[in-house]
């Protein structure tokens, strides 16, 4: 995981999509090693959809043995930590239906992701290289890092999709400073899928820059993520008789061991499964339809004028048809509902503008007030005429208005203005909120974009001499504090200035466009590779000794030495003198390292160049045989 992505997550707050509460509750549970299976599955029968999906999931095919109805045998099928990332998963479908970025395909992403999940499961059934519940919730969660783009910055990332970059992940990292492959591995550790399946899905899309070692669990960890995201794009895209034309030249499926035939079989039956899962978690397009009380024709009608209110008429008994149809004479779209239970439930996916419930039940009131949503809908309590005591308990437990059982249509237009205006008001305030919330991140974004520039060398697109001063004194502290090793080596081209007197300055920043691109491909992980000025470039190494860096200093002037660079039709060789030094007890602060480094490297120029001197215990000292 990179310092960027953890970064923008930590700037990001309240603005990334977040799992519901339930979910956050099962995260914290699973941490704590004394939890068991019945605490666990009394927090999951709380959430009547995670149930649902849970049971499926321990029943599916896939996962073999008898079929069980009960959570906790559910729980003990799955594991109990899968438990928990499934639960994120699945509270982010729901959550995230929609949202803000109108370049971003939401119905197209999320079903992407589906797919990817059921294909991750059924390879990881027939491979074995990973427990399939565990490939599920990693297939489901592999690209989380898009969802995030599209949430932290909406309109930039909304103009970035449409102009449809030749390489997407370039175009993030060009204006975010992130792409989404490092965020998602962000955010999957932050809902604590394992590191051994979150590193291996942050390269699901390019498994070869990943640089695990091709015979090592991770690499084919990653093969078999990477072989679902291509199925799941050939089937979204060609649909599945060409896919499954597509898939027996696959060649890359032999890397985790699958023949032609048990890929087709794998793939013809995640389809089928993909489809009930489909169903199961009720794109917004179904959920809308349980409105259907008009037909097409009739709601074209209601759009064409103004947007209908939305009603719910919850456990109105006798009194519910009549209401209902005088409801939709006055342009609003009434369910109806005997059971509260299911009104709640289904208000968790869809809220209503009003909720009609009876007089005589307060207890329905306050529990609706109660809840996030219920907090901007407006209630109306059906009463008796002259039941004045009735009126005020209903008003006491969160009623905003109060329509008697034989009041006219006339008081019953009445009572709906306030819920118009109120409802208007409401969404007035969201559309300023939502219209500050992009200025604001537009303004993050613009100073993001600003701070990365001033930390990059425009040449080279390595970072400048600011950020390696930043760098250095992240990593000095780090080493002072858990006394760890510390390393900074010192490069400067030999006779860089010939360059530019012979080939002209173009030429001069080529070469060290060259140059950049030799350190950044040979820097490691725990490496900080910067251009500091000039032809002077730095390498700061956590964690390493002065006889690592020198060695790596070593093979890397050789390599300069051997290399040659084509300027127009003359071809010219390099060298380099590079200084190294390491974080000795004299030193006081950050800055004496690189000093140390530079008097090094001042030594290797003097005694003739192309060479590496070393600073140690107060002096420079030359490499042995040179």
């Amino acid at each position: 995981m990179t310092s960027s992505a953890r970064e923008l997550l930590e700037s990001a707050g309240d603005r990334l999509p977040s799992p519901n509460g339930v979910a956050l509750a099962i995260m914290e549970m699973w941490e704590d090693d004394s939890t068991t299976v019945q605490q666990l599955a009394r927090l999951v029968q709380a959430d009547p959809a995670l149930s649902g999906r849970l049971l499926k999931l321990a029943n599916s095919a896939a996962m073999g043995s008898r079929p069980v109805s009960a959570i906790p045998e559910a729980i003990v099928r799955v594991g109990m930590q899968t438990v928990g990332q499934l639960a994120v998963a699945f509270s982010l479908i729901d959550s995230q239906h929609k949202g803000l970025c109108d370049g971003f395909d939401y119905d197209q992403y999320w079903s992407h992701c589906l797919l990817m999940a059921v294909l991750s499961r059924g390879l990881a059934q027939e491979t074995r290289l990973a427990p399939p519940e565990d490939m599920f919730a990693c297939g489901l969660l592999a690209r989380i890092g898009m969802l995030a783009l599209s949430t932290i910055y909406p309109k930039e990332y909304g103009q970035l999709l449409t102009a449809q970059p030749e390489s997407l992940i370039d175009a993030e990292q060009d204006h975010f400073g992130v792409d989404h492959n490092e965020l998602s591995e962000a955010l999957m550790l932050d809902f604590r899928v394992p590191a051994a399946l979150a590193e291996p899905a942050r390269y699901h899309e390019q498994p070869n820059q990943s640089n695990f070692d091709l015979a090592s669990r991770p690499f084919k960890v990653c093969t078999l993520l990477h072989l679902a995201y291509r199925l799941a794009n050939m089937a979204l895209e060609t649909g599945p008789d060409r896919s499954r034309q597509a898939v027996v030249s696959q060649s890359f499926a032999a890397k985790i061991g699958l023949a032609d035939e048990r890929l087709r079989n794998i793939f013809d039956r995640s389809l089928e499964e993909w489809q009930d899962w489909s169903k199961l978690f009720e794109l917004p397009s179904q959920t809308a339809r349980a409105y259907g009380e008009s037909s097409g024709d009739d709601e074209a009608s209601v759009q064409a004028s103004v947007r209908p209110l939305r009603a719910y008429l919850v456990d109105l008994a006798e009194h519910a048809e009549a209401l209902q149809q005088r409801l939709v004479g006055l342009n609003v779209m009434a369910k109806t509902y005997q059971d509260q239970k299911q009104a709640l439930q289904e208000s968790l996916e869809l809220k209503a503008d009003l909720y009609f419930f009876p007089g005589t039940d307060q207890k329905l009131c306050r529990l609706i007030r109660s809840t996030e949503w219920g907090n901007s809908a407006f209630l109306i309590a059906v009463v008796e005429d002259e039941d004045q005591a009735q009126a005020i308990a209903c008003l006491q437990a969160g009623a905003d208005s109060l329509l008697a059982i034989g009041a006219s249509d006339d008081e019953l237009s009445a009572r709906l203005l306030p819920a118009r205006r109120f409802l208007g008001l409401e969404r007035a305030w969201r559309k300023d909120r939502e219209e500050l919330t992009r200025t604001a991140r537009e303004l993050a974004l613009a100073h993001r974009q600003q701070e990365v520039l001033s930390l990059t060398d425009q040449l080279t697109d390595l970072p400048n001499r600011r950020a390696a001063m930043q760098a250095l004194t992240q990593a000095w502290s780090q080493s002072t504090r858990q006394e760890t090793p510390l390393a900074v080596l010192m490069l400067d081209l030999d006779h860089f200035k010939l360059v530019n007197d012979q080939h002209g300055h173009a030429a001069g920043d080529k070469v060290l466009r060259s140059i950049a691109q030799i350190l950044k491909t040979s820097a490691r992980d725990n490496e900080f590779v910067s251009r500091i000025g000039g032809e002077e470039f730095v390498l700061i190494a956590s964690n390493a000794t002065l006889k690592d860096l020198i060695i790596a200093g070593e093979r890397l002037r050789r390599s300069l030495e051997s290399a040659s660079m084509e300027l127009g039709q003359t071809r010219i060789s390099l060298t380099a003198s590079i200084g190294v030094a390491q974080r000795e007890e004299g030193f006081g602060e950050a800055g004496d390292i690189l000093s140390a480094a530079d008097k090094a490297l001042y030594a290797a120029k003097s005694a003739g160049r192309n060479q590496i001197c070393f600073y140690q215990a107060g002096k420079v000292r030359k490499l042995p045989g040179r």
